[in-house]
């Protein structure tokens, strides 16, 4: 008797379906890619993650994104070199990997102050736009590097030289575009950077050269651009879908709570290098929230979600009133019916924010029925308990304590018990607040809690109480993990975690 076809698939479609809930195999097992999209978690069992919060770094002054073929590469002001940061998603900024690109050689124009880095894809070729110096910032001027790899990360950088007009004046923040086939160069200048600082714009032969006088489209003459001094600068040109030319730029010292951003919007079939053709909107499009904690935001980038659909913008901005460090952080903005951009208010930091469309959406698995099955110690007197690092409380964490003699790294550990074999695609950990955070953390999983499969170091950062991530390079199911701290961010031989989790991938 032939069996029901129907009948088969039916029975091979749930079995597919629950092997990685139900399932205890007898070793760790991967799950190819093609079978994996059968496996999915129940909705009830997870929590979707589809929200970051801002900002993005503790640090990111003169923050810049370019990117290509799923591909975002970040950089940022560090003063003494370019250094470029690679993801697939920027919300994930904080857990990219840095690649030096270039350290200028000692003793040369162009060794110190390295500000305001840019990368651009120009004729298959890589460009990073800089200012730099040679200590003195009177000196500040333009250069290029260049590399001709696909992935920028990757290859050679060679110094083209300095990018400069013919008056080779002040000046740094440079950026360049292409409208209607023409290449330009936006910059910031001034006298020996003293006040007023203007935007220039100048065509250019090639991205190394500018091939015509300097224009000035851009001088402060409005009280929110004279804040700390008159300045505008760092200016950025963005095309709106109806293919008009707007220039956004920082307005005020960038040392005021007040920096802020101002607009620049090129007539229809107007000239960029004839400035009556460029207007200037009379009030900031982007300004201080105090509400937000976003003091002197500016400095800006834009780039596009992974599906295209979206506009973003990054810009730095303080957390506090009256100073410290500036930190990188993104928000949507949209276009109004006469091709302005609509930023909005700065995004208040802390506030759960919807990823960019087309970003990985992570399932976390509830801990409802998690247990721990194992650690090496924990500390008692501080009620800072192995069972702290699943209660979904970063505020509690779970610490190893010191032993008689005091133990280092790397003999700590502690084991958990998902009470079920899941399908994961990965980890999720939280760093505690204030000292004894770790550095390096080995994971392993397991079916028994006693034979253990070593999946990978991963290194954490100090980036409490933000989320950090362990991708799996495939997708594996277990139901015990455990978790070795390797070494600390600081020399306590203490390590201690928050919170950590597992999750599978929303396909």
């Amino acid at each position: 008797m032939k069996k029901n076809p129907i009948y088969l698939f039916t029975w091979l479609f749930l079995t597919l379906c629950f092997a990685c809930k139900k399932m205890s195999p007898d070793k760790l097992t991967a799950v190819d890619a093609n079978t994996a999209l059968l496996y999915g978690a129940n909705d009830a069992d997870v929590t979707i993650e589809n929200t970051f919060t801002n900002p993005l770094i503790p640090r990111g002054a003169d923050p810049w994104v370019a990117q290509k073929n799923g591909e975002y590469y970040f950089t940022y002001t560090q003063g003494s070199k370019l250094v470029l940061y690679k993801t697939k998603a920027m919300t994930e900024l904080a857990l990219a990997v840095s690649h030096d690109a270039w350290i200028p050689p000692q003793g040369m124009p162009y060794s110190k102050n390295i500000w305001a880095p840019e990368l651009h894809e120009i004729d298959n070729k890589w460009y990073i736009y800089f200012a730099a110096d040679n200590g003195t910032n009177a000196n500040h001027r333009m250069y290029v590097v260049e590399n001709s790899a696909a992935d920028p990360t990757q290859g050679t950088w060679v110094l083209k030289g300095k990018v400069a007009d013919s008056t080779d004046q002040w000046a740094i923040d440079g950026t360049v575009f292409k409208y209607n086939g023409q290449l330009y160069m936006l910059w910031s200048g001034g006298n020996a950077g003293a006040a007023p600082q203007r935007i220039y714009i100048a065509p250019m032969s090639n991205p190394w050269t500018i091939s015509g006088p300097k224009v000035a489209i851009s001088s402060p003459t409005y009280s929110w651009e004279m804040n700390g001094n008159a300045i505008n600068e760092g200016p950025q040109a963005i095309i709106n879908p109806n293919g008009g030319l707007r220039v956004v730029y920082s307005g005020s010292g960038y040392w005021v709570d007040t920096y802020c951003l101002g607009l620049l919007s090129l007539n229809a079939n107007g000239d960029p290098l004839n400035p009556a053709d460029w207007v200037k909107t009379a009030n900031p499009v982007f300004s201080m929230s105090a509400d937000s904690g976003a003091f002197g935001p500016g400095h800006n980038g834009f780039f596009k979600s992974p599906d295209g659909t979206e506009d973003w913008i990054i810009y730095h901005a303080r957390s506090a009133a009256g100073g410290g460090a500036r930190n990188a952080r993104i928000q949507k903005f949209t276009w109004n019916a006469s091709g302005v951009p609509d930023f909005g208010a700065p995004v208040k930091i802390g506030s759960p924010v919807p990823k960019p469309s087309g970003e990985p959406l992570r399932k976390l698995y509830k801990k409802d029925n998690w247990s721990i099955a194992g650690f090496s110690s924990e500390e008692l007197n501080n009620s800072r308990l192995a069972i702290r690092l699943i209660d979904d409380d970063p505020t509690t964490p779970w610490i190893a304590r010191y032993s008689a003699p005091a133990t280092n790294y790397p003999d700590h550990w502690i084991a958990v018990d998902m009470g079920d074999t899941l399908c994961v695609d990965g980890f999720v950990f939280i760093q505690k607040t204030g000292d004894r955070k770790i550095k390096e953390l080995q994971v392993l999983a397991g079916n028994d809690n006693l034979n253990w499969e070593d999946l990978g170091t991963t290194e954490l950062l100090d980036l409490y109480p933000n989320k950090q991530y362990f991708n799996l390079p495939v997708r594996k199911q277990f139901r015990y993990f455990k978790l070795v701290p390797k070494s600390g961010l600081d020399s306590q031989p203490q390590p201690g975690l928050a919170e950590a989790g597992t999750f599978v991938l929303d396909n």
